[in-house]
C-alpha cells in the first residue's frame, strides 16, 4: 500500500462513526457517532429530494439543458464551503502534526492526504445531490445510457477545483499568519456572507407556494443559473458535455482537475512548515516592541478580553456561537425597515392585524433563539485543552476565571439582543409596559443562558480533544444544554405565548416567565459555584 493510501486508510478508520460505534468504549464518542449517523441519515435524503423535485421541475416546464448547469453550481458551492469550514483545523495545528513531521512521510504526501480526505467526507452531500438531480434530469429528458456514466464521473472531479480554492485561501490566511492578528475574523466574516442568505430561503419558497409562481421562479431560476453558469468554466465544462457531449470538455474539466490538484500541492508542500511554524510561535516574532501603558484589568475582566482572543482567534468558534449574535443584529436592521403585518400576513395567506397580540414581546422569544441556542460558556472551559494546566498553575480563583468567560458570553450576545427587542417595540409600536417587559425578559434568558451554559461547561468539560468541533458542534457540554434549553423553550415560551394571545395578559405571563429564568439563573450561578469549588 502507498503511504498516501496508508495514512488516507487510518484517517478513515479513526474518524469513522461505524468504527467508533464497533470498538469504541468511551459512551460520549459513542453517543456523539450515533448522533452523526442519524443526522446524515436525516438530512441527505431531504437534501437528495429537494434536488431532485427542482430538477424534475425545471425539465417538466421545459428547461432541461439548465439543470447540469444548477447541479454543477450546487455542487461548486458545497465543496468550497464544506472545505473552507474544515481546512484550517485540517492541514494548520492539529494535533497530531508533529507526530506526522516525524515520520517517514514527504510533505506533499501528507497535505494532499488530508485534502482527499476532506474530499472523501463531502462526497456524502456530493453524490446524493448529484444522483437526484440525475434523476430529475432523466425521469423527463430520457438520455442514451453515455449521459448516465458521464454524469456520476464528471460529479466526481466537479468538487476538485473548488476545494482547491478554498484550500488555497486557508493557505493565504494561514501563510499571512501572525503577522495579520484577525485574519479569522476576516475568514468567519467571509463564512457569514455565504451562509446567511440560507436563513431566508424558507419565507422565499413559502412565499413562491403560496402565490403559485413556481413556474415563474423555475424561469427565472433558470435564468439565474445560466448567467453564474456562463461565468464558472467547470460549470460550462460539465453543462457542454452532459447537453452536448463535447469530448472538449469532458478533456478540459478532467485535464484541469488533475493540473490544478498537482500544481496546489507541489506549490502548498514547500511553505507547509514554514505556515505552521509562524501559526505555532504566534504574533510575538513579527511584532515591533513599543513603549505603551498597559491598561489595569481586574481578574475576571483579563479572563474575558482572553476569551474573546480565543474567540476571534478561531474560525470555528466565531461561525457557530457567533452566528446567533450576527443573526440577532440583522433581524433588528430589518424589522426596523420592513413590516412584519405583510411578512406575517404573506405567509398566513389573509391579512393579520398584530396590534392585539403584543407582538414585539413575541419577537422576543424568536429573539432569544438566535442568543441562547449556543452560548460561548457551553464549550469555552472545554477549549481551554492542553492549556488548562496553565490556568490550575497560577494564582487563580477558579471560579473567577468561570465568571470571566461568562462576562465574555455577556457582551457577546446581550448588546445584540437588547437592540433587537428594542428596535421591535419601536417597529411595531408597543406600548411602556411591553417596553419594560421585553427588556426584562431579554436580560433575564441571556443570564440564564450564561449561567446554566457554565453549568454544563464546567460540569462535562472535555479537555481531551483533537478538533475543536468536538467541544464546540459535538461536545457532550453542548448537548447538556440545548437539547433541554430547545425542548423547554418551544413548549413553555410557545404554550405562554398562546394562552397570553387568546386571554389578552401575554405581558403579564411573559414577566412571570422572566422571573422563573432569572430564578433558574441564579440557581445556575449557585451550581457554578459549588462546580468552581471542586476544580
Amino acid at each position: 500500500m502507498s503511504k498516501q493510501l496508508l495514512l488516507l486508510k487510518t484517517m478513515l478508520a479513526s474518524t469513522s462513526s461505524i468504527n467508533i460505534l464497533r470498538y469504541s468504549d468511551d459512551k460520549k464518542k459513542r453517543g456523539l457517532a450515533l448522533g452523526n449517523i442519524i443526522g446524515l441519515i436525516i438530512l441527505i435524503p431531504i437534501l437528495a429530494g429537494l434536488m431532485a423535485a427542482v430538477s424534475y421541475g425545471m425539465a417538466f416546464f421545459g428547461m432541461p439543458g439548465v439543470i447540469p448547469a444548477f447541479c454543477a453550481i450546487i455542487i461548486t458551492a458545497i465543496s468550497f464551503l464544506f472545505t473552507l469550514l474544515k481546512a484550517h483545523g485540517l492541514l494548520f495545528a492539529y494535533r497530531e502534526y508533529d507526530m506526522l513531521m516525524a515520520m517517514p512521510f514527504a510533505i506533499k504526501t501528507i497535505v494532499s492526504c488530508r485534502f482527499l480526505y476532506t474530499y472523501i467526507k463531502s462526497m456524502s452531500w456530493i453524490l446524493p445531490t448529484s444522483v437526484a438531480s440525475l434523476v430529475g434530469y432523466a425521469l423527463v429528458v430520457r438520455p442514451g445510457p453515455a449521459v448516465y456514466i458521464l454524469w456520476i464521473v464528471l460529479s466526481l472531479l466537479l468538487p476538485v477545483i473548488p476545494m482547491a480554492a478554498a484550500v488555497g485561501i486557508s493557505a493565504l490566511i494561514g501563510g499571512i499568519g501572525s503577522g495579520f492578528k484577525h485574519k479569522n475574523l476576516v475568514l468567519s466574516v467571509l463564512v457569514f456572507i455565504l451562509v446567511i442568505p440560507l436563513f431566508f430561503l424558507r419565507f422565499f419558497i413559502d412565499n413562491v407556494i403560496r402565490n403559485d409562481q413556481i413556474e415563474m421562479v423555475l424561469d427565472k431560476s433558470a435564468d439565474i443559473f445560466s448567467g453564474i453558469g456562463s461565468r464558472i468554466p467547470t460549470v460550462i465544462w460539465f453543462s457542454d458535455a452532459i447537453n452536448s457531449l463535447s469530448v472538449s470538455a469532458i478533456l478540459l474539466l478532467i485535464g484541469s482537475s488533475l493540473i490544478v490538484y498537482e500544481i496546489l500541492f507541489t506549490v502548498f508542500a514547500r511553505f507547509y512548515k514554514g505556515i505552521n511554524s509562524r501559526l505555532s510561535a504566534g504574533a510575538t516574532g513579527h511584532e515591533k516592541v513599543k513603549r505603551k501603558d498597559f491598561k489595569a484589568r481586574s481578574v475576571v475582566s483579563s479572563i474575558a478580553y482572553k476569551e474573546f482572543k480565543r474567540f476571534t482567534g478561531s474560525v470555528t468558534y466565531v461561525t457557530n456561537v457567533g452566528m446567533g449574535a450576527v443573526l440577532c443584529a440583522i433581524f433588528g436592521i430589518i424589522i426596523l425597515f420592513v413590516n412584519p403585518d405583510r411578512i406575517i400576513s404573506s405567509m398566513a395567506g389573509t391579512p393579520v392585524e398584530l396590534g392585539a397580540f403584543s407582538p414585539a414581546l413575541i419577537m422576543c422569544v424568536l429573539i432569544y433563539f438566535f442568543t441562547g441556542m449556543v452560548p460561548s460558556t457551553a464549550c469555552s472551559m472545554s477549549l481551554e485543552g492542553k492549556n488548562y494546566w496553565i490556568i490550575k498553575s497560577l494564582p487563580l480563583d477558579m471560579l473567577s476565571v468561570l465568571k470571566g468567560k461568562m462576562l465574555f458570553n455577556i457582551l457577546l450576545f446581550l448588546p445584540t439582543a437588547l437592540f433587537a427587542a428594542v428596535t421591535s417595540c419601536i417597529s411595531l409600536k408597543a406600548s411602556l409596559t411591553e417596553f419594560a417587559v421585553a427588556v426584562f425578559f431579554t436580560v433575564s434568558v441571556n443570564l440564564f443562558s450564561t449561567a446554566y451554559g457554565m453549568h454544563c461547561g464546567a460540569k462535562h468539560m472535555n479537555l481531551d480533544w483533537e478538533n475543536e468541533v468536538q467541544v464546540i458542534k459535538q461536545g457532550r457540554a453542548v448537548t447538556a444544554y440545548l437539547l433541554p434549553n430547545m425542548l423547554s423553550t418551544m413548549v413553555i415560551g410557545g404554550g405562554i405565548v398562546a394562552l397570553g394571545i387568546i386571554y389578552g395578559i401575554l405581558p403579564l405571563l411573559m414577566t412571570g416567565l422572566s422571573a422563573a429564568y432569572l430564578l433558574l439563573a441564579g440557581l445556575s450561578y449557585l451550581s457554578v459555584k459549588k462546580i468552581a469549588a471542586r476544580m
